[in-house]
């Protein structure tokens, strides 16, 4: 057989040869000690310890007994049942016979004989101690209530528990039968309660006097801990040894004991910052911010969910995290109206901003904090909550100052479930069916629940019959304290409807977030699709598509007759001063007054008219008149005023007994202004009339009513004047187009009647300019401007009154973001962004030499330029715009190339989509064709 036997263990020698020392040998002396040590006499025991090792019983003499069997029957309760020939015996005294092995006699055996085989070397500066099991308990009990003892004193350098010595010395305690170590490890638990205990005391002083003003959240945070350890401290003082208890319970059933109560404080030093072993020059205060501190406290809670801490630890913390969380909670629910204090106000003496007031014309801005949108939230709120938020806190404020009698505003709260945190199964089955507890109610104190009856209302006051010294024997007993039911009512862990700590947060969060959301889209309904209650100027006054329309009308040049008026008062397409020049009726009613203007009409040919400067081709003359530029006085702005109000003709219909408020409010808010300008050198084209910058001076200034800036903000209207500029460089290229046609449409009058070729080149240069200009016109009406606008003006429209309201926003705030990247996407259309800027100065460069163009045909029809001076600066002309046009048509293609790469398509349900930024070039292209392609001969 084959026996795999297992590697035996090495025999090491039982005796060794000292090394022997670099000096002389003395064989004497080493005879000598060796003869010592052989005839030494062993050690031995002290002679205490077979007393020690006697029994403590001693064999009582019995009678002799009759018989074994009779004595087996007998019942004995306090004998063992196993019946043997040793335990029927008459000298057996029931207890069992002393171990010989020392290590299993009693622990004082055990001690004394340590201590003689090792006896305690003495060290300078340690004093050493025997103390007895009953007074280490005692005072024990003492230092983990955080108070000093006979044997243990408070170190306020180090905030810990030393024993008690002589200064100077170390002090070390030890129990009777038990060794240092032991001792110390016994005793290290009980030290550590304690020293916890003080330390938070300490932390809640510290609190409440450097944090007075910190704000309720962190007053709330130290109230909670600070009840925390008045609950610790009467809970330690229940547990063992109690005053009077003779026989206390083993050691080790009492260090149990006290176990959960150091996990308690070992997970709220790690939660303030005050560890066993963090000395007091590291400590950190908690943070008195609101969103840090909750965070703080839900990451530490969410961390012993994570652990499976005990019961009592997770209890404790969820206790603090509620408490600490009232506050903010409130304060975060008012801000979005999810509070019993939602309901603003009103101010009856408060100015209607849509009123008509003709004393006062300025409106009560609403104040909207910027802060809000920067504002943090704790990190246990989730992402969708945290972006939803901020939008609800703006629109409450614009849905109290735009409709204060709203419903959702006068909606009861009474009934409501204020929002707090909840951890019992019931609560947490009720929230997620969507059954939601009714407010709860708050527990009547004793002087709330008095009864009214008047026997128990004067029983309140029979203290005072009592004789003076005697106390009332009989008192109610008091009430558990809040912590006590708090911890007795904490589930042993998470139902399984929401396994994590997360989950139960977002449930507790999700009425917070489901009225923001509410709220969000009632203000978003009250703009888009105003409620039917309301009457019709206000429906107009707050419907955001109107201001659309007329915002798309006047400063994008939508509306015909506003773009005809503006067209007459701005432009010309006259070859000369003419009476029949189209204007507004006020100007037209001034020049009848005036006869000045009578006899001004004559041809262009008569320069007294420009004091021999050039003739701006393309401008109006009346601006001209004056012979500066800009023009300046009462002239402009008066006939600049007539053509807004004459646009508005046929829209001031008489409705409800009266004008309609909505275009009676926009005649306000609409109106010309002046900017001011650069001068500097390089910068000043718009001084110029010549130059096709001379009308960049002039805007159009809208002022949105309250609160509809928030949907159309300043930066919006800043875009809104920029392609207000830039329609108007091209309408004064058409007009001065226009006048070309009139001063070369005679064939009995040509301009060049002995140059037959320039009078060709001349037509063809006019053809071709022609055709650019009306393609990029209808290009930039058309497909950058209403291709964009209109989807985005379906989107704001109101569906049919038998229809929900479904829009595509969640909140008013989204609209005002697509607004601006509407604007954006018109901008980059009309190559007017600041990444398309070789493009745009192309596209200007072009148009430029267009306008450069017609004033060379009007100097020349102005007799100012001979032929053979015409000619060439005609031919230079001709060449630079087509070498201009096949670099921009070049850089154009680049721009639709990169463009499809990087901008995706907005899909709508209806299959409409807008045209967009980049990818409308592709249109542009196109309307030019492929006369401008680079390839071809120029």
């Amino acid at each position: 057989m084959d026996f795999q036997v297992a590697q035996l263990p090495a025999l090491p020698p039982s005796f060794f040869l000292p090394r022997l020392t670099d000096k002389p040998q003395n064989p004497i002396l080493d005879s000598l000690n060796l003869h010592n040590s052989a005839t030494a006499p062993p050690l031995t025991l002290p002679r205490e310890l077979p007393s020690l090792t006697c029994d403590p019983h001693p064999q009582q003499t019995q009678s002799p007994r009759e018989s074994v069997w009779v004595d087996a029957l007998k019942p004995s309760v306090s004998r063992s049942e196993i019946h043997c020939w040793d335990s029927l015996r008459a000298e057996y005294t029931g207890n069992p016979s002393p171990s010989p092995f020392l290590s299993e006699q009693p622990s004082l055996v055990v001690a004394a004989a340590r201590y003689h085989v090792h006896p305690r070397l003495h060290e300078s500066g340690t004093e050493l101690r025997y103390v007895s099991r009953q007074e280490l308990l005692l005072n024990l009990k003492k230092t983990v209530l955080g108070l000093s003892s006979t044997l243990h004193t408070w170190d306020s350098a180090s905030e810990t528990f030393v024993a008690v010595a002589q200064k100077g010395a170390r002090g070390i305690l030890l129990l009777d039968d038990k060794d240092d170590v032991l001792s110390a490890s016994f005793m290290t638990r009980f030290l550590r309660i304690g020293t916890l205990i003080r330390r938070h005391e300490i932390l809640v002083a510290t609190l409440r006097e450097k944090l007075s003003r910190g704000g309720p959240t962190i007053h709330a945070f130290t109230h909670a801990l600070s009840t925390t350890l008045t609950w610790l401290r009467d809970t330690l003082a229940m547990c063992p040894p109690r005053p009077g208890n003779i026989d206390p319970p083993g050691l080790v059933a009492m260090w149990n004991e006290y176990e959960p109560y150091e996990d308690v404080l070992l997970a709220l030093a790690l939660l303030c910052g005050r560890a066993e072993h963090t000395l007091p020059a590291d400590y950190l205060l908690p943070d008195h911010d609101p969103t840090n501190l909750l965070s703080l406290l839900h990451e530490h809670l969410q961390t012993h969910f994570e652990r499976q801490s005990s019961k009592l630890v997770t209890a404790i913390l969820a206790y603090i995290l509620t408490n600490a969380s009232r506050a903010y909670f409130d304060k975060l629910s008012q801000s979005v109206g999810f509070s019993e204090h939602k309901r603003a106000v009103r101010n009856p003496t408060r100015h209607d901003p849509y009123a008509l007031d003709e004393d006062k014309e300025e409106e009560d801005a609403v104040d909207l904090d910027e802060s809000l949108d920067a504002q943090a939230f704790p990190t246990f709120f989730p992402r969708a909550l945290v972006e939803l938020l901020p939008a609800a806190q703006k629109s409450l404020i614009l849905l109290r100052a735009a409709e204060p009698e709203h419903p959702l505003l006068r909606a009861s709260t009474e009934d409501v479930e204020p929002l707090g945190w909840f951890w019992r199964w019931e609560e947490i089955d009720a929230a997620w069916s969507g059954n939601r507890p009714a407010k709860r109610q708050v527990v009547p104190s004793p002087a709330m629940s008095a009864s009214r009856d008047p026997q128990d209302l004067l029983s309140q006051f029979k203290i005072f019959d009592l004789q003076p010294g005697i106390r009332e024997t009989t008192s109610s007993p008091p009430r558990p304290s809040t912590l006590h039911d708090f911890i007795d009512s904490f589930p042993g862990g998470l139902p399984a409807i929401t396994p994590s700590f997360a989950h139960l947060t977002a449930l507790i969060l999700e009425p917070l977030a489901t009225h923001a959301a509410t709220l969000s889209r009632a203000l978003l309904a009250l703009f888009v699709a105003p409620d039917a209650n309301l009457t019709q100027s206000r429906q107009h006054l707050l419907q955001f598509n109107s201001h659309l329309r007329l915002l798309q009308s006047y400063l994008l040049l939508a509306s015909p007759s506003f773009k005809s008026r503006l067209s007459a008062a701005l432009f010309s397409d006259l070859e000369g001063f003419d009476a029949g020049e189209i204007v507004p009726s006020s100007l037209r009613a001034l020049r009848g007054k005036e006869a000045k203007f009578t006899a001004q009409r004559r041809e262009a040919g008569d320069a007294a008219v420009r004091d021999g400067q050039q003739w701006a081709v393309g401008l109006s003359f009346a601006l001209l008149e004056r012979g500066s530029w800009p023009p300046v006085g009462a002239d402009l702005s008066f006939f600049l005023r007539t053509v807004i109000v004459d646009s508005f003709e046929g829209r001031l219909l008489e409705s409800e007994g009266g004008k309609d408020v909505f275009w009676v409010e926009a005649e306000k808010r609409l109106g010309f202004a002046i900017r001011d300008l650069p001068t500097v050198k390089g910068h000043d084209q718009w001084l110029n009339p010549l130059s096709i910058e001379a009308l960049d001076f002039l805007y159009i200034d809208y002022k949105p009513p309250q609160p509809l800036d928030i949907l159309i903000l300043p930066d919006i209207l800043s875009k809104y004047q920029r392609m207000f500029t830039y329609l108007l460089r091209i309408m004064r290229v058409q007009n001065a187009l226009g006048a070309v046609f009139r001063m070369t449409r005679s064939a009995q009058r040509p301009l060049f009647p002995t140059l037959s070729q320039t009078n060709k080149l001349l037509l063809t240069f006019r053809f071709i300019a022609h055709s650019f200009v009306q393609n990029l016109s209808s290009y930039v009406l058309d497909t950058a401007i209403k291709g964009n606008f209109d989807p985005f003006l379906e989107l704001v429209t109101p569906p049919p009154e038998s229809s929900p309201f479904v829009s595509a926003f969640t909140d008013v705030f989204a609209p005002a973001k697509a607004h601006s990247s509407l604007l954006d996407d018109i901008l980059a259309a009309c190559l007017l962004r600041s990444n398309q800027r070789v493009a745009g100065d192309l596209l200007r460069q072009a148009l430029e030499l267009v306008l450069e163009f017609a004033v060379v045909v009007g100097e020349r029809w102005e007799g100012r330029l001979e032929e053979y001076q015409a000619a060439p600066v005609l031919e230079e002309l001709m060449g630079r715009f087509r070498r201009r046009m096949c670099a921009l048509v070049k850089a154009l293609k680049v721009l639709v190339e990169q463009g499809t790469e990087s901008e995706q398509k907005e899909f709508r349900r209806d299959g409409r989509q807008p045209t967009g930024g980049i990818r409308a070039v592709g249109h542009l292209v196109e309307k030019l064709s492929e006369w401008w392609a680079p390839e071809r001969s120029v």
